[in-house]
């Protein structure tokens, strides 16, 4: 599969709007693959100590699941992106995450809320860019209220809450996002967001991947398994936390960030301040 670099349309989108949708970024036969993965481990999921009690299927770390989704991790239509966007090369995984939402006319999966962890410090009320989140969708979502991610484009650069109107379900400007199986949706962690209610007849699938600054501890690992890191490739190594220096999570080394050669390759020096 071509490795997808950013067009500057897309990076101007993603700044714009705080998220953006790829398109394709998993072909038809990968999201067959994935779907029987999940079909397979979903008995053993639904019995993890990791699992969030709510309705449906909520669990994370996932990369430690099945191979299949190790390889997400740096899928070459939408790692470049996430890399770029976030503008350097001292990055982490900072989650991997399966959600599977059946139908359910009673509540939403998930409110309404920014990503970053609470308490987490703000710039004149708006919290800085450290992370963001690629979300592969794994079925079509192509009506409204099937479950599917809900945005409020441009709420990462505006301080607090969303306006929003008294009684109102969602806040004002809110956008339900319709995708086929196999897109993708990268959202930074500022952008607010939630899960649409579910009144369809089927379960909505998908699995995110967080990635952001190894300055900020990961959400779901302390350490990984040495099983897991002699799988990745050197980069992947990098993502899942192996470090050669002391400090090489804070002032690393060339050994501490391979991804540096592939983003200076790519990209030039860090373009974000």
């Amino acid at each position: 599969m071509t490795t997808q670099l950013p067009t500057p349309q897309q990076i101007e989108s993603f700044d714009r709007d705080g998220y953006l949708v790829v398109e394709d970024a998993i072909p038809v036969d990968k999201v067959t693959d994935l779907l029987a993965v999940i079909e397979g481990l979903e008995e053993r999921l639904r019995d993890s100590p990791h699992r969030r009690q709510v309705f449906g299927l909520d669990i994370r770390p996932l990369v430690t699941e099945h191979d299949a989704f190790l390889e997400l991790m740096e899928w070459p239509s939408t790692f470049p992106l996430a890399v770029r966007f976030l503008g350097h090369w001292n990055l982490q995984l900072t989650t991997s995450h399966l959600i599977m939402v059946p139908p359910n006319p009673e509540k939403r999966n998930t409110g309404w809320h920014d990503d970053g962890g609470n308490p987490f410090f703000a710039v004149d009320g708006i919290r800085p860019f450290m992370s963001l989140k690629v979300g592969f969708f794994l079925t079509d979502l192509l009506a409204g209220d099937m479950g599917s991610l809900m945005v409020v484009p441009g709420s990462h650069r505006v301080a607090g809450r969303p306006a929003w109107d008294e009684s109102a379900r969602d806040p004002q400007d809110a956008v339900e996002l319709e995708v086929r199986a196999g897109s993708a949706v990268i959202f930074q962690q500022g952008v607010w967001h939630a899960g649409a209610p579910n009144l369809s007849e089927k379960t909505r699938i998908v699995l995110y991947y967080g990635y952001g600054t190894r300055l900020l501890r990961p959400i779901d690992y302390d350490t990984m398994p040495q099983a897991i890191l002699d799988k990745c490739t050197p980069i992947g190594r990098q993502l899942l936390g192996a470090k050669v220096s002391h400090l090489g999570y804070y002032v690393p080394q060339e050994a501490d960030v391979p991804l540096k050669t592939w983003y200076v390759e790519r990209f030039g020096e860090a373009v974000r301040a």
